[in-house]
């Protein structure tokens, strides 16, 4: 079968300086004093969020475009089944102008380089002696955006290369050490020729992200395709 992936992403600069549509709401004053996921106190007058995937120590600049006020804050927690969405301070609150339980529409941007990903031991042997990773998600890397076509499967990329090998060697190492299926397929971008490395075809999104939340801890670059 033939099959083209279709989704929306940027190279690496892009993907850190452009705005992206996001929404926050107000962390509750129950999480005054608890640890968050980098070991840090919480606290409501730190400009502080909590983001689902973006890395720990990530600088952002959030505006609400409604009034114009912006707010830089750092990534330092964790929140889990929230698409695309900011957990802030009550600080960052008052900097944007918002005071509201429901969640308020914004747009954020990547400020400076993302850390480092944390390679743990299963990131280590996966990717050992590879190039570095040419392709990331916009956004929300769970939700893929359709472009009107029937979608016939979903599937995960976990890597991008302009190295036929590197996607051949991973595609090896997966089954061996994940033991899932995985094939790579070659594609022609402005940049010009990439490799993709892709576990799939899932019939369902359900079960695709049955996958995704199983490899995100390992490999955080991961993100959902659509397979068409």
């Amino acid at each position: 079968m033939k099959r083209s992936i279709i989704f929306l992403l940027l190279c690496a600069f892009t993907f850190i300086y452009a705005q992206v549509e996001s929404s926050v709401v107000i962390y509750e004053d129950g999480f005054k004093g608890a640890l968050t996921a980098n070991g840090d106190i919480f606290s409501q007058d730190k400009l502080t969020a909590a983001h689902e995937t973006l890395p720990l120590g990530t600088q952002v600049e959030i505006l609400n475009f409604r009034t114009g006020k912006k707010v830089q804050v750092i990534i330092n927690d964790r929140i889990q089944n929230t698409a695309n969405m900011f957990w802030i301070s009550r600080a960052a609150a008052d900097k944007l102008e918002i005071n509201t339980v429901y969640p308020i529409e914004v747009l954020y941007t990547i400020i400076g380089d993302l850390p480092e990903i944390e390679q743990t031991d299963v990131y280590k042997k996966l990717f050992a002696s590879l190039a570095e990773n040419l392709e990331f998600a916009v956004g929300d890397p769970r939700i893929p955006r359709s472009e009107g076509d029937e979608i016939s499967a979903y599937g995960i990329q976990i890597y991008s290369s302009a190295k036929r090998m590197d996607a051949v060697t991973l595609s090896r190492r997966i089954q061996e050490e994940l033991e899932y299926l995985s094939y790579f397929e070659k594609i022609k971008l402005n940049e010009g020729i990439r490799y993709r490395v892709i576990i799939g075809d899932f019939p369902t999104i359900d079960e695709a992200l049955d996958c995704y939340w199983k490899l995100q801890h390992d490999i955080p670059e991961i993100f959902l395709v659509e397979i068409y």
